[in-house]
Parts: structure tokens; sequence; C-alpha cells
């Protein structure tokens, strides 16, 4: 039975694009309990692992996992990997709308 997917040589996704991370981002960051701590007009720079070198577990420890941003003052900052909640256009509102879940009838 032939497969329902076909696929050229090199296959991608229609809808795959990347994040230009030249542009600067709105980036909230929160985790847990912690407040939600916003960092305007800052860069992504890269991925970072902490005390890992030579670790078996270097890529799947998430504590060990951080996000280098470049702020707008050019100081950098490092933060928890998965503590990055979402990130929208400088001065857009980034923010989630709560929306209470409605009563069943």
């Amino acid at each position: 039975m032939p497969s329902q997917f076909v696929y050229g040589k090199n296959p991608t996704p229609p809808d795959a694009t990347d994040i230009d991370t030249t542009k600067p981002y709105d980036i909230y960051c929160g985790y847990g309990a912690q407040p939600l701590v916003v960092y305007r007009n800052a860069r992504f720079v890269g991925k970072r692992n902490l005390f890992c070198h030579g670790s078996p577990f270097m890529h799947t420890d998430p504590f060990a996992q951080f996000i280098e941003l470049e702020l707008a003052n050019g100081q950098t900052v490092f933060v928890r990997q998965h503590s990055v909640m979402s990130f929208c256009e400088p001065g857009a509102d980034g923010t989630p709308e709560v929306v209470a879940p409605k009563p069943v009838a």
C-alpha cells in the first residue's frame, strides 16, 4: 500500500520559517510562582549550557539550559530556557488575555 505522504528529495513543511533573531523583541519570561518579567527591545543571542562540559546529561538537564539575551542597553542576561513564555514585536502587547471558561449549561 503506498504512503499517504509523498515528499520530494528535500522535504520541508510548507509553513516552516525561522525566527529572525537579529530583530529586537519584547520577551516575556516567568517560571512557576515568580512574577512575569518583560525584557523590552531585547535580542536572542543563543542557547548556553551551565556547568555541563563533558557531561552526558548536558542536553537533557533543563536546569542547565539558558537563553542568552542582549538587552537594549547592550548588557547580557541569561534566562532559563523554559522561562520564556512568549515574545512579540517591540511595543506590541504580548500579555495574553485571560478568558474565563464558559459555564456548562
